[in-house]
């Protein structure tokens, strides 16, 4: 799925702005800011302190998740295997510290099998050239075996209390995870307008065979992409583990799609390319007012999963669509 141009490669000097690039920001904050003036108006308990600050709370650990599955789909490689790493980086730690480990020890330990998990996804799709759908849905399907098995190894154990209060930490009265979705929006700006690495991302999306002809090393940047999505899938496993104060063999069930259904909302492809991680943030916290709006209006949980199949179909067909009119 490698496009035939042979566009030379862009040159260092110049900003880094792929095609359409922060494009489709202002659209997307403006349809987030009216579904939030919609629910506001019509329901009252929307606007209460309590449920914006869930609502941003969650955001800005699912935001830890997308960071570098942004860029692996920049690429035009997929990692559904997300979810999986998500839980079992989470439960691991979880395991770890039940069993007497300190928090860094044991964060660093299972951070370090997330980024061994992905480097295994972005090797094999390196050297063997295997498809990344494919591929991660084996790895999806092996690690949440392994994630599944530790949480029920613990019995529904309760997480140390000064693990549970991580996610529960302020500044300034302001959620950690909050202050660091912020500041990686921040820097995903800097890097994504002035980063020669970015620039080189896109171009390998957007043709691998042309970016490996100018020597753009291909396959590290790939693998790196890899491990990159793997270890802030597994940050956002460890609050999230944190949060939710014991293990569960429920967690982090269908993160990938949303994680898809964010991005490509958000200005990213699965033609690779282009990407924005601001679009990325917009897109989660849009599906997650309408998730709520839902719940406002007494819509049954289970629907929700076919709210976000529905959205997921739109998006992708979009995409396709738009991506075969730029060809």
């Amino acid at each position: 799925m490698t496009m035939t141009d042979t566009r030379p490669a862009p040159q260092d000097s110049k900003p880094a702005r792929s095609p359409g690039f922060g494009a489709n920001i202002l659209p997307l904050a403006v349809i987030t800011l009216a579904i939030f003036a919609f629910l506001a108006l019509t329901r009252e308990n929307f606007a209460t302190a309590q449920n914006l600050n869930s609502i941003l709370f969650g955001v800005s650990i699912d935001f830890l998740a997308i960071v570098g599955f942004t860029y692996v789909m920049v690429m035009r490689e997929i990692d559904l295997s997300v979810g999986s790493v998500f839980a079992l980086t989470g439960t691991l730690t979880g395991a770890l510290l039940v069993s007497g480990w300190g928090f860094w020890p044991a964060a660093g330990l299972a951070l370090a099998v997330a980024a061994f998990i992905g480097f295994v996804n972005g090797f094999l799709v390196v050297r063997f050239n295997i498809n990344s759908l494919m591929l991660t849905i084996g790895t999806m399907l092996l690690v949440r075996g392994l994630a599944n098995v530790l949480a029920n190894g613990l019995g529904g154990q309760t997480y140390p209390r000064e693990f549970r209060q991580l996610a529960r930490t302020n500044i300034f009265d302001i959620r950690l995870t909050v202050i660091l979705m912020v500041v990686l929006v921040l820097l995903a700006w800097a890097f994504q307008r002035r980063s020669a690495l970015f620039r080189r991302m896109c171009f390998i999306g957007e043709n691998v065979k042309s970016a490996t002809v100018h020597g753009i090393r291909v396959g590290r940047i790939r693998i790196l992409a890899f491990m990159a999505s793997a270890m802030t899938a597994g940050l956002a496993g460890i609050f999230t583990a944190s949060r939710i104060t014991s293990a569960d063999v429920r967690m982090g069930l269908g993160l990938e799609f949303v994680m898809v259904t964010a991005a490509i909302i958000g200005g990213a492809s699965l033609y690779g390319g282009k990407g924005d991680l601001r679009g990325s943030a917009l897109g989660l916290l849009l599906l997650a007012l309408v998730l709520n709006g839902m719940i406002m209006y007494d819509v049954e949980p289970v629907f929700q999963q076919f709210v976000i199949g529905f959205l997921l179909i739109v998006t992708v067909a979009f995409d396709t669509v738009m991506n075969r009119r730029r060809g």
